[in-house]
């Protein structure tokens, strides 16, 4: 018997529907989007509330004006901002979130447990399990006590501005239609997602970072009081290194907090420092101690024996060099530093001793990847062939003159090719070499 035709197009049209359902129920709808980006701003206003009370214990404490103790300070909660801001979570749970999301949602009461821990949890990274013995008291040393409160204040801030970027490029992928946990998790740690934490598509995480950095200088090196301010996780560091390690604590706690807050399963531990080591949990909570632990200064474990000269390489980079989000040799300094302590960025000329001295044999990078070719560092030579920025917008592609100088390296036999400079060579700022880290 045939089927008519009117009821083929009423079938053929059910399937579509069907199909068409099949691809969006995974996608989160208005309702629910509203519900998502609702809980999560309320999340980061609790985290925001809990890093300006840790950073006002802080400042109290210096300056002696704490009834209590500094510890009993942190969850007081005595102006009640937190239990405000708590409230509006919840409260914006019962309004928005009728039908729950389907992904990247672990109710309120875990969103708002999430967010205040992850900041708890920061100043004990920074400070110390006990918040009361590492306090410098104003009237002992006004510099001191400068010191860690500029330091708290911009500490948390970098926390704020990293949530604050997750938050954004999360609302963008969901009203681009995110059909998954993955999608969201993207926007903390994958690089080629425009808005993720690491992305840092606008610069402002840099450029909190740089603060960070200038002011840890200004307060606390220039006048000589950074030893001992700061007897937490990156105790005994100074200048850019410990500006390295307080970012990297930062990157844990905002990782953990999004975990909490989003039902998400980022791996904070890599995401912390590019290595699986042990040093930053998945979820709320203490960070676990690897074993054995860490020194304050890190000394990895090399990936081929260190020479006369050349300690280490850090791995491959744009000519611009970014790293731990900070621009220029600078950052190459400080990164060097903090992995292979007493070292900086090589520069040519080091790169030379240490192929006469026989240091290149080998060579590989901090993850174990063979070296292929070096940037050539000259601060003798033009700006415009070492890739040195000169206005912010300037992104180091050829067409606005900027190029660098590298040279290959042949890593069996420990030599290095001659110098290749600029456009005739077609070493572009844009491509990626190693840069060497030597005594």
């Amino acid at each position: 018997m045939s089927t008519p035709i009117s009821k083929l197009c009423v079938v053929a049209t059910a399937a579509v529907v069907v199909a068409w359902t099949g691809i969006a129920i995974a996608q989160q709808n208005t309702d629910q989007q509203k519900c998502l980006n609702a809980i999560n701003k309320d999340g980061a206003l609790v985290a925001k509330a809990q890093g300006k009370a840790s950073v006002a214990c802080v400042k109290d404490a210096g300056t002696g004006k704490l009834v209590g103790t500094a510890d009993a300070c942190l969850t007081a909660d005595a102006k009640g901002k937190i239990a405000k801001a708590k409230g509006k979570t919840l409260s914006d749970e019962t309004k928005s979130c009728g039908t729950a999301p389907s992904f990247g949602y672990p109710g309120g009461a875990a969103t708002n447990t999430g967010a205040q821990q992850a900041e708890l949890d920061l100043v004990a990274d920074v400070f110390g399990a006990s918040l009361d013995p590492a306090i410098t008291s104003c009237t002992t040393s006004k510099a001191g006590c400068g010191c860690q409160q500029k330091v708290a204040d911009d500490v948390t801030k970098l926390a704020d501005t990293k949530l604050a970027e997750f938050l954004k490029c999360k609302k963008t992928v969901l009203k681009s239609g995110a059909s998954s946990a993955a999608a969201l998790e993207a926007c903390v740690a994958d690089g080629g997602t425009t808005g993720s934490i690491t992305a840092d598509s606008k610069g402002k995480i840099a450029k909190a970072i740089v603060k960070l950095t200038a002011d840890i200088g200004k307060k606390c090196d220039t006048p000589g009081v950074t030893s001992g301010a700061f007897p937490g996780t990156c105790t005994g560091l100074t200048g850019s290194a410990l500006a390295i390690c307080l970012d990297r604590v930062v990157e844990c706690r905002v990782c953990q907090a999004i975990n909490d807050m989003d039902a998400l399963a980022v791996n904070c531990d890599v995401f912390d420092d590019g290595s699986a080591n042990g040093s930053c949990a998945s979820g709320a909570g203490p960070t676990p101690v690897p074993s054995p632990s860490p020194s304050p200064s890190p000394s990895p474990t090399p990936a081929f024996p260190p020479g006369t000269i050349l300690q280490g390489v850090l791995t491959p980079t744009t000519g611009r060099f970014n790293y731990n989000l900070v621009l220029g040799v600078a950052g190459a300094d400080a990164a060097c530093t903090a992995r292979f302590p007493g070292t900086h960025a090589c520069t040519y000329a080091n790169l030379q001793a240490a192929e006469a001295a026989g240091d290149l044999d080998g060579a590989k990078d901090t993850n174990g990847t063979t070296v292929t070719s070096f940037w050539a560092i000259d601060a003798s030579h033009a700006n415009q062939l070492q890739c040195t920025t000169t206005v912010a917008w300037d992104y180091a592609t050829a067409h606005t003159g900027h190029f660098g100088e590298k040279v290959n390296l042949n890593s069996a036999a420990g030599t290095l090719s001659a110098l290749q400079s600029g456009s005739a060579a077609g070493v572009f700022c844009l491509n990626s070499s190693w840069v060497g880290c030597c005594l």
